[in-house]
């Protein structure tokens, strides 16, 4: 390539990069992008969008997704800003990307369906439950914000699996006899109780993380003013996810039983 070439492809990469942080779309490219060049000719590092997206969600297992910007991933991949937005796009699609990745991931651990809608419930929610912790900056983005929580905006030939964790939800509640509103509503409560298991223990929010703090506080007040709080204080201190979670997964399969005929 030559040097004038190398110089008027670094400028069409910092103007694609500027036209995205204006939130302007920029002109699209058909086929792979030509291989960047640093300002002296020199070929920059290789980089794809698989590798950007898969050093992101990385990231985001304690970063909160939230925090992770396109400046900070270029310090870690050491590549220029530009080129981050170059092979990535958008924040959105950036965004947009982890979290597709969050569903894939979510997805390629769930086992094979065995028409038992309970069973399939019961597994779907503990992997779901797994993956929440595990990528607890991806977590922390969905507690908080309502874009990209299920549907992503891929690219074109690319799979939205969120698209596909929703299509799987709905087949097993299909599978079990419920009527849409029925599946619809279980769908949403089931969601709800696996993210909010999930925050707590990524957050640290359960009575275990807590155990001294919480018997103290309640031993500390006068017998006949916490009679009650002390019958159950000791075992409420001691709440973790392995007790929690599952406790409270049964009551509402159960809860989405009693709404079948004959029950």
């Amino acid at each position: 390539m030559s040097r004038s070439n190398a110089k008027q492809l670094q400028k069409d990469v910092v103007e694609i990069a500027a036209a995205k942080e204006g939130d302007q779309a920029p002109p699209r490219r058909r086929g792979r992008p030509p291989k960047p060049v640093l300002g002296d000719g020199e070929a920059a590092p290789v980089l794809t969008r698989e590798q950007i997206l898969a050093k992101a969600i990385e990231l985001a297992r304690v970063q909160p997704l939230s925090e992770i910007s396109m400046v900070g991933l270029a310090r870690e991949l050491g590549v220029a800003p530009a080129l981050i937005h170059y092979y990535v796009g958008s924040r959105d699609d950036l965004i947009s990307g982890v979290a597709n990745l969050y569903f894939k991931a979510l997805m390629a651990g769930m086992p094979p369906l065995t028409g038992d809608w309970e069973e399939d419930l019961w597994e779907g929610a503990q992997q779901a439950f797994r993956i929440g912790v595990e990528y607890g900056g991806v977590l922390r983005y969905m507690m908080s914000n309502n874009r990209f929580r299920l549907f992503q905006q891929v690219p074109q030939g690319e799979t939205d699996y969120g698209v596909l964790y929703l299509d799987r939800m709905a087949k097993i509640f299909r599978s079990g006899g419920f009527q849409p509103e029925q599946a619809a509503t279980g769908y949403h409560l089931l969601s709800l109780y696996v993210i909010s298991s999930s925050y707590s223990e990524v957050s640290r929010q359960l009575p275990r993380f807590h155990q001294r703090f919480i018997r103290d506080q309640v031993e500390g007040h006068p017998f006949n003013e916490v009679e009650h709080a002390r019958f159950f204080i000791g075992a409420f201190s001691a709440l973790d996810s392995a007790t929690a979670f599952p406790a409270g997964l049964k009551i509402l399969i159960a809860g989405f039983r009693s709404w079948l005929p004959g029950h």
